[in-house]
């Protein structure tokens, strides 16, 4: 095999000093040629998303490109809750309880309006007739026959007085009442009976 020596030294030069980027063809005699490919070179370019990476081996062997465009986006609208509320509950004699945002109190049978509707149907009387413990809870109301009080209808007539002027249990009964000078009612057949009824006596006067 015939090197040509002065050719080869100096692609040698060449190559070690890194000039050497381009291919060169070596004489090995009797026709024969050899193709020296130079260094290798890597490319690397990112831009974004891409990738672009290229080897050189004396050409181009290949090259690979990846690209991810899959962004997660999460949109999220902003949510408004508005709430208004106003409930009306209205009672047997046409008192109301409203939601106190309405600035609207329970009215009581006898016209009196209550502040405050959580104070119907508490368990303690707050309008004057009482009437938020009966109609106030939708119950059939009796109303007493002196001071207009309220009780619920079945308390009537149930043989305990209930009003104060006893009237649940004569009005009440249905039955015609007399009324004592103190107010208390007793059954109209009571009076002028020679047994005195009220304490007053007054069942017994002008008999």
């Amino acid at each position: 095999m015939n090197i040509d020596l002065s050719k080869f030294l100096t692609v040698a030069a060449l190559m070690s000093q890194g000039l050497g980027t381009a291919a060169c063809t070596i004489n090995l005699g009797n026709g024969l040629t050899d193709t020296n490919i130079g260094p290798e070179t890597s490319t690397t370019s990112t831009t974004g998303t891409s990738d672009d990476t290229t080897t050189t081996d004396g050409g181009t062997e290949g090259t690979a490109t990846g690209t991810d465009s899959s962004v997660p986006t999460t949109t999220e609208a902003p949510t408004s809750t508005t709430e208004a509320t106003a409930g009306t509950a209205t009672d047997a004699t046409g008192g109301t309880a409203t939601d106190a945002t309405t600035g609207e109190g329970f009215v009581c049978s006898d016209g009196t309006a209550l502040e405050n509707p959580a104070w119907v149907c508490d368990e303690n009387p707050d309008c004057p007739d009482g009437s938020d413990e009966v109609t106030g809870c939708g119950l059939e109301a009796f109303t007493c026959s002196g001071d207009k009080k309220e009780i619920p209808a079945t308390w009537a007539c149930d043989e305990v007085p209930d009003c104060l002027d006893n009237s649940d249990e004569v009005t009440g009964c249905g039955q015609e009442a007399f009324t004592c000078a103190d107010g208390i009612e007793i059954p109209a057949a009571w009076k002028c009976d020679t047994a005195q009824d009220c304490a007053d006596g007054s069942d017994e006067a002008d008999c």
